[in-house]
């Protein structure tokens, strides 16, 4: 695998994190008619969820300049 800059790391996690919450949010819309699909894209996006979050909190445990993962996932959360 290749190498992530800080920068890439930052936004591929808020990316990930923020697609997750809109495919939990839309998995609990009762408009919808294929809720299999989105499980699965669900359980996708987890899964790269926790491996982000793995290598992004091990560049913070070697020292790389990087905000919390709480604020960098923070921006993302909306006010409900």
């Amino acid at each position: 695998m290749a190498d992530l800059d800080k920068d890439t790391l930052m936004v591929a996690l808020q990316a990930v994190f923020e697609s997750l919450n809109k495919f939990e949010q839309l998995l609990k819309s009762e408009t919808l008619s294929d809720p299999e699909n989105i499980s699965e894209l669900l359980f996708t996006y987890d899964e790269a969820y926790k491996v982000l979050c793995s290598v992004y909190l091990e560049e913070i445990s070697k020292g790389t300049d990087l905000p919390s993962l709480e604020a960098t996932i923070k921006p993302t959360l909306k006010n409900d």
